[in-house]
């Protein structure tokens, strides 16, 4: 029972009130009604905190000028913070982390890649929790339910086409028109490491239907090339009338006035880069800050930018074609240990 002398009296209520209970309620008043104060609060404490660290290691398979941008810009905003960041391509990145974490060694406070690797990394626990602020601007669909991961932008693999040897009313409309015999003989071009695509259909359209289309495309007889820059370049030249590739690579040359378009097929596999916090950071505080700009508008304008295709509701895609929210998209959340690239090499007689 508490006492008088410890009790105030609730305005509203008459009910003996304590000045503990007092105090709860005036923060959570505070925190519901002047959110800004307990989000200021916070990120004051982290830069603190950051300030003591005094470093920030970030390990990363997105290309390199994403990297060093978005660096650059957590260096100009937090100079007291050494920040450094180690890249390497996708299967060299998770080796090292696997590696690393079997001899008990944790050298890295966030991680940036495709969404596959991450999947397999929080399976083996080794990805935190994020309490960034910024994740409600991102899309159910497109961060995990737990926060361990967001999508922070992603590739389309689209049906793209030389609009000088294809009449727009000719183009493939669907998937399906793909398997026309007009299209055979070398006439459509694939990278030969498309693993997302490949997983991202056999994963919406169940390995039946999916597993037909792809026996049938590859009686097409396609045309392999290494890169989808390469083969964006090489469909804008006219070298192929039919491409499957990156719909925003396609859509920038369009826009530069290069005789090439694409189809917003359905589906449309988005192959998503994310990023995580480590579950065991060495500099947790300089970790979140790292993460809070990524996810921000400013860090989403960034890799706008930079030509991505941002997953931030608020960041308009520099081509409104582009919007997710028009797209049928779908994006392949799928651990890697559950993607064997053998299987599309078989698919495609490839070795």
């Amino acid at each position: 029972m508490i006492a008088r002398s410890e009790a105030k009296l609730c305005k509203f209520c008459d009910l003996p009130l304590p000045n503990m209970a007092i105090s709860l309620s005036l923060i959570m008043i505070v925190s519901l009604f002047f959110p800004a104060l307990s989000l200021g609060a916070s990120q004051n404490a982290a830069i603190d905190g950051a300030k003591k660290e005094a470093k920030f290691v970030l390990y990363t398979a997105m290309q390199p000028e994403d990297s060093t941008k978005l660096i650059e810009l957590y260096r100009s905003r937090f100079p007291f913070v050494d920040a450094s960041f180690f890249r390497a391509g996708s299967a060299p990145l998770l080796n090292r982390i696997l590696t690393e974490s079997r001899a008990g060694r944790f050298l890295f406070d966030v991680v940036s890649g495709k969404v596959s690797d991450l999947l397999l990394l929080q399976k083996r626990g080794l990805l935190g929790t994020m309490g960034s602020s910024e994740l409600a601007a991102y899309p159910n669909k497109f961060r995990d339910k737990q926060n361990q991961w967001v999508d922070i932008y992603n590739n389309y693999y689209t049906i793209a086409y030389n609009s000088q040897r294809v009449r727009a009313s000719e183009a493939p409309a669907a998937w399906d028109d793909l398997l026309d015999p007009k299209w055979s003989d070398g006439k459509i071009t694939l990278d030969p490491r498309s693993y997302d695509w490949y997983f991202g259909m056999m994963t919406a359209w169940g390995a039946k239907k999916g597993g037909d289309f792809m026996r049938r495309l590859n009686q097409q007889k396609l045309a392999f090339r290494d890169g989808n820059v390469l083969i964006a370049n090489l469909l804008a030249a006219g070298e192929f009338p039919i491409a499957i590739t990156y719909a925003h690579l396609v859509e920038r040359l369009r826009t530069r006035g290069a005789p090439v378009d694409w189809v917003a097929v359905k589906p449309l596999v988005a192959a998503p880069i994310s990023i995580a916090l480590a579950a065991r950071p060495i500099n947790p505080n300089a970790a979140n800050l790292f993460v809070d700009l990524v996810l921000s508008k400013e860090g989403s304008e960034i890799l706008k930018s930079m030509g991505r295709v941002p997953t931030r509701s608020d960041v308009e895609p520099s081509a409104k074609r582009l919007d997710a929210k028009a797209l049928d998209l779908f994006p392949l959340h799928v651990s890697s240990d559950d993607m064997d690239p053998e299987d599309f090499r078989k698919s495609f007689g490839l070795r």
